[in-house]
């Protein structure tokens, strides 16, 4: 096999060098955005888990509080 040389002009070089840099920066953007709509729906998921854990004591209580009254009505029958 033989290899080939070629020379690149420089401002070719730069040219593409620019392109690359202007695809990561545009990739990198990209990601953050992604990250950070990622970011926003974990909070909002966060937030319902504890309104529903919230809620589950809450009825929990209520049901604790139910308890005595269900045993001594189920006695008077």
């Amino acid at each position: 096999m033989t290899t080939k040389t070629i020379t690149i002009d420089p401002r070719v070089a730069l040219s593409e060098e620019s392109a690359l840099v202007d695809h990561y920066r545009n990739r990198t953007l990209v990601l953050a955005q992604n990250l950070f709509e990622r970011d926003v729906k974990v909070a909002e998921l966060e937030s319902q888990v504890a309104e529903m854990r919230a809620t589950i004591e809450a009825q929990t209580a209520d049901l604790a509080a139910l308890q005595p009254l269900a045993e001594t009505s189920d006695g008077e029958e």
